[in-house]
């Protein structure tokens, strides 16, 4: 007999009691990924890559071609100016270190020069997204020891000290 989650919205999943194997029904999320990684318009993952050797999943994170440009101090519209290949750490998926890479425009702005775009996933100037430094930084207060934190998320000292840092400012 199927039992079906009850409750406001659609039916995500149907689930059967017994010898018969779970079985998927109304699924809405075609990129998961894009919804764990909390990615919005105009940002959508284009990879997933798996490194075994590494210890790695890489996310490759994309704007949509036509996506509005806009500047980060004003959020005006602004024409292209070029883009970068940025990476951040993201939470480990299952053992594995996860890296979202992206490449990131910039714009030029005639008051402001030329700035990169925002990236939802990310504050400026960090290696991490920003779940990831949220994690960090609760270990950091609960644990007290930025060795330990450092330790137990794969981070080396400089990189757990920075999260502190940019934490306390």
């Amino acid at each position: 007999m199927p039992v079906r989650r009850q409750g406001p919205g659609p039916v995500l999943a149907e689930v059967r009691i017994g010898p018969a194997a779970p079985q998927l029904a109304g699924v809405q999320d075609r990129d998961p990924n894009a919804r764990i990684l909390g990615l919005v318009d105009p940002w959508e993952v284009g990879d997933v890559q798996l490194d075994l050797k590494a210890d790695e999943v890489r996310v490759a994170v994309a704007a949509k071609r036509h996506a509005s440009l806009q500047c980060l101090e004003c959020a005006k519209p602004c024409p292209g100016y070029d883009s970068r290949q940025r990476s951040w750490r993201h939470l480990d998926t299952c053992q594995f270190r996860t890296i979202l890479i992206a490449d990131v425009a910039r714009v030029e702005h005639p008051e402001h020069g030329v700035k990169q775009v925002h990236v939802p996933w990310a504050e400026p100037g960090t290696g991490f997204t920003a779940l990831m430094e949220a994690v960090v930084i609760d270990w950091l207060r609960s644990l007290a020891s930025i060795e330990a934190v450092a330790e137990q998320l794969r981070l080396n000292w400089d990189e757990a000290d920075g999260s502190m840092a940019r934490a306390v400012t």
